[in-house]
């Protein structure tokens, strides 16, 4: 099974990609990790979120450090341990992987179709609201008239 995410409208029409099925498989894999070793996760989990912090006065300081860098090295052991991040591909040449290949395919144009067109829509309202903008900053013809007595 693949977890692309899913392209949908939130409020205001604006568009979400929901990755909710993606990160729900990895939530019941920590889950089931936790299960079988609870003090081994709890411990990565705690050290995740301690890097975090170090991470955020590392920032401050210019970026300065490695906590990042293990931060991202203690997530991807977590991943690696309830079975990884990637979406692997069929690699034999049967039917199975090229009908794979073509939903992927499928999928990646619905989302790129919507995305170009919510970027038309934008770049259009964001014309017609610089053209207004321009349009009330012009100053006011003023016309003067004399009356010749």
């Amino acid at each position: 099974m693949n977890y692309l995410p899913i392209l949908r409208r939130c409020h205001k029409g604006a568009l979400v990609l929901d990755n909710g099925a993606a990160v729900r498989e990895q939530i019941h894999g920590i889950a089931d990790l936790y299960r079988q070793d609870p003090e081994g996760v709890g411990d990565m989990l705690i050290q995740i979120a301690d890097l975090k912090d170090v991470v955020d006065c590392e920032r401050h300081l210019g970026g300065l450090g490695r906590a990042k860098l293990v931060r991202d090295e203690v997530v991807g052991e977590l991943l690696d341990d309830v079975g990884g991040a990637e979406i692997h591909l069929d690699h034999r040449e049967n039917h199975r992987a090229l009908m794979q290949a073509r939903d992927l395919a499928h999928q990646a144009l619905d989302i790129a179709d919507v995305a170009i067109q919510r970027a038309d829509e934008l770049e259009a309202s964001t014309a017609l609201a610089r053209q207004a903008r321009e349009e009330r900053r012009k100053a006011p013809c003023l016309v003067f008239v004399t009356r010749l007595w």
